[in-house]
């Protein structure tokens, strides 16, 4: 019989840990999940914009809060936010049709994430504002 000692251990148990983060349904994988449900030209921007007020949004108050958004691409944006579960439409049976948009619980989940994410835009801004300072001194 073979010992394998320690060291095809540590090896099995990396080989495990990089499919646990590598493999089809690993953490790799899921982050290229959610950050294709935010990739869009205007989801962020959309995303921000209902995360600024405290409730429902209606659609003419996210055109208005959205420069430079065209009503088809509004439309279009909000129906692939709303299919990917990150935000919630409720239409009202009235005359005429009422509708309203707010974020779902997956889409308040990512409220921190996104700052953190503000925050490394800033700083990498900051980085880059720095280094261009340098080469023109």
């Amino acid at each position: 019989m073979i010992s394998l000692g320690r060291t095809h251990n540590n090896i099995s148990n990396l080989q495990k840990s990089k499919s646990h983060c590598l493999g089809p349904a690993g953490s790799a994988a899921q982050v290229k999940a959610g950050i294709a449900a935010l990739a869009g030209r205007w989801k962020i921007e959309i995303l921000f914009a209902l995360m600024s007020h405290d409730g429902p949004c209606r659609y003419s108050m996210l055109e208005r809060d959205i420069d430079g958004i065209s009503q088809k691409m509004l439309a279009q944006q909000l129906r692939e936010l709303e299919r990917d579960g990150l935000i919630c439409r409720q239409i009202y049976p009235e005359i005429p049709p009422k509708v309203e948009y707010s974020l779902s619980e997956s889409g308040s989940a990512l409220r921190e994430p996104l700052r953190a994410l503000k925050i490394l835009g800033q700083t990498l801004q900051q980085q880059d504002n720095d280094k261009t300072q340098e080469a023109e001194n």
